[in-house]
C-alpha cells in the first residue's frame, strides 16, 4: 500500500499537483489507437484511461510532485489473518459469463450494454453501489442502471466487498475496471467515463477522483454521499458491536472452530450450490476435518474421494435442474446473495483484528477532496428524507476545491450541482426490474404501477441523472 500512502499524502498536502483535467468526451477508455499506457505503480498494470484533447494530444503534461506524510492512519497496515473464500467480488473471474437478465459478468465486473438501436454508447457509466449491496450492484440497483442503459449509456458496475480500508477497496475496484477497459475500447473506441456511486460508492468515487490521478473521470454523479465515522454510522459500535465481533472471531485452545470459521465453511457450501455444482472432493474433505474434534483427528482415514462413476451419475441427475435454474435466473441471484453474505465474516474479522474506524479518516477524506478533487462536472443527488446524507457538506468542500484549482489553473472551470429529490437513502434500490415494471405499467398504467410498486422516486432519480448527463453533452 505504499502507492496508496503516497497518493494520499499528495492529495492532502499543499504540494504542486499533477492533476489532469479533460473536458467532456475527452476522457476515454483507451483503445489501440488512443491508449496512452502508463504503468500503474504497485499493480504492474497499464492504465487504460487516457486524458486527451479532441485532437488526441495530451491537454496537460504530468509534473513532479512533492509528498509528505500527513496522516499515520492512512498508512497503518490492516491485519490480514483471515482468508475469505473466493467470491464473485474478490475471487477468480471467468472472462465472460451470463449474469442476471441482460447483464454479463466480465473480468469481475457486471456489464450492461445499451440497446443496439441506440447506436454507439453516449458514455460509459462506472457504477459503485453502497455498503453491503455494493457486492451485487446489478441486482440491487437493477432498475436505475437498466433505465440508464436504455437511454444509451454503457454500464460497468464493479462489485466490491465492504472493508474498513477504503483505499484498498479503491485499488481493487480500479484493478477490476482496468481489466475490462481494453476490450470495451476495442469494441466501442473512445468513450467518456462518468463515475457514479450511491452512499459508500459515492465516497469511493470521490476518493478515486481525488487520490488516483491515473484514473480520470469526465464527470461524477454522487448519490446520497455519506462519509460518517464508524461510531456515528453504527450505534454502540465500541460498546456492543466490537466486543461481540471479537468474541465471534475468537479462537480457542480446544480446537473448536470460531464463529467466522463456521461462516466461511457455510459460505463455501452455499457457493457450490449457487454454481449448480456438487461439492468437490476437496470441499468435502475440508468439511470432514472441520467437523471433527481435534482429539479425534488422528482417527481420520485417508482423504475421502467420491468415486468417479458416482459423481458422474449424480451430475447427470442434477445438471438438468441446475441448467433450468440457471436459465431462469435463479442461480445467478442465489450466487449474488452469497456475494453479499461473504462480507459478514470478513467485517467480523477486521473488527476482531483491531479495525475501529475507516481508512482514511473522515477528516482526511475532506482534506483530500478540498485539495485534490479534479472532476470537471459533479452532480450531488440527495433525498429529502435521508438523515445519512452529507451532500451539503461535500458540496462546500468541492467548491473550495474549485477555488484551489482555479488558483493553479485559471482557465479551468468546475461545474458543481446539487439537486434534492423526494425519497430516502434506499430510494435507488427500491424498484423492480425494468421488465417487471413495464408489464405492471401495461396492466395498471404508468402512474398507478409506480405508486403500487414503489418506484416513482427511483424513476425520478433516473430522469434527474439523464437530464444532467445530457446537459454535459453526454
Amino acid at each position: 500500500m505504499i502507492r496508496n500512502a503516497l497518493l494520499f499524502a499528495l492529495a492532502t498536502s499543499m504540494a504542486r499537483s499533477s492533476i489532469a483535467f479533460a473536458p467532456p468526451r475527452t476522457v476515454a477508455v483507451g483503445s489501440e489507437k488512443t491508449l496512452a499506457c502508463r504503468n500503474v505503480e504497485g499493480r504492474g498494470l497499464p492504465s487504460p484511461l487516457h486524458v486527451s484533447t479532441n485532437d488526441g494530444n495530451p491537454q496537460f503534461s504530468e509534473r513532479e510532485v512533492e509528498t509528505r506524510e500527513v496522516d499515520a492512519e492512512a498508512d497503518r497496515p490492516r491485519p490480514e489473518s483471515f482468508a475469505p473464500p473466493p467470491s464473485a467480488a474478490t475471487g477468480p473471474y471467468a472472462s465472460s459469463k451470463a449474469g442476471v437478465g441482460a447483464w454479463e459478468r466480465v473480468e469481475g465486473n457486471y456489464v450492461l450494454r445499451p440497446p443496439p438501436e441506440s447506436g454507439e454508447p453516449r458514455a460509459l457509466i462506472h457504477f459503485l453501489g453502497g455498503a453491503i449491496l455494493g457486492a451485487a450492484p446489478d441486482v440491487a440497483y437493477r432498475y436505475v442502471l437498466e433505465k440508464l442503459s436504455e437511454n444509451g449509456f454503457l454500464i460497468v458496475a464493479t462489485p466490491y466487498n465492504l472493508s474498513f480500508d477504503h483505499l484498498k477497496t479503491c485499488d481493487e475496484v480500479i484493478s477490476k475496471f482496468e481489466r475490462i477497459a481494453p476490450s470495451l475500447a476495442r469494441q466501442y473506441g473512445a468513450v467518456p467515463v462518468v463515475g457514479m456511486g450511491h452512499s459508500c460508492g459515492a465516497l469511493l468515487q470521490l476518493l478515486i477522483t481525488s487520490l488516483f490521478p491515473d484514473t480520470p473521470r469526465a464527470a461524477n454523479a454522487l448519490i446520497s454521499y455519506n462519509n460518517k465515522p464508524v461510531k456515528d454510522a453504527v450505534p454502540l459500535f465500541d460498546e456492543v458491536v466490537a466486543p461481540f465481533f471479537s468474541s465471534v472471531a475468537a479462537k480457542n485452545d480446544a480446537g473448536i472452530p470460531s464463529g467466522t470459521d463456521v461462516m466461511y465453511m457455510s459460505l463455501r457450501l452455499a457457493r457450490a450450490a449457487a454454481e449448480g455444482e456438487l461439492p468437490s472432493d476437496q470441499l468435502l474433505n475440508d468439511i470432514r476435518k472441520f467437523a471433527t474434534p481435534q482429539f479425534m483427528e488422528p482417527l481420520l482415514q485417508e482423504e475421502f474421494k467420491v468415486p468417479n462413476g458416482v459423481r458422474e451419475a449424480l451430475n447427470t441427475f442434477v445438471s438438468p435442474s441446475a441448467g433450468a435454474l440457471e436459465s431462469a435466473g435463479v442461480l445467478p441471484l442465489f450466487n449474488q446473495a452469497v456475494d453479499i453474505l461473504d462480507q459478514i465474516p470478513i467485517l467480523v474479522d477486521e473488527v476482531a483484528n483491531g479495525a475501529r474506524d475507516f481508512n482514511p479518516l473522515t477528516s482526511s477524506v475532506r482534506a483530500a477532496a478540498r485539495r485534490a478533487y479534479r472532476a470537471r462536472r459533479t452532480l450531488l443527488l440527495q433525498y429529502d428524507e435521508d438523515p445519512l446524507d452529507e451532500s451539503e457538506e461535500i458540496e462546500e468542500l468541492l467548491r473550495e476545491a474549485e477555488t484551489v484549482m482555479r488558483m493553479k489553473r485559471p482557465m479551468i472551470s468546475i461545474d458543481i450541482q446539487r439537486k434534492v429529490l423526494k425519497g430516502n437513502h434506499a430510494t435507488p434500490v427500491l424498484a423492480p426490474p425494468v421488465d417487471l415494471a413495464e408489464r405492471a405499467e401495461d396492466i395498471l398504467g404508468s402512474e398507478m404501477a409506480k405508486e403500487r410498486l414503489l418506484y416513482a422516486e427511483a424513476d425520478a432519480t433516473v430522469d434527474a441523472l439523464v437530464r444532467w448527463l445530457e446537459e454535459g453533452q453526454l
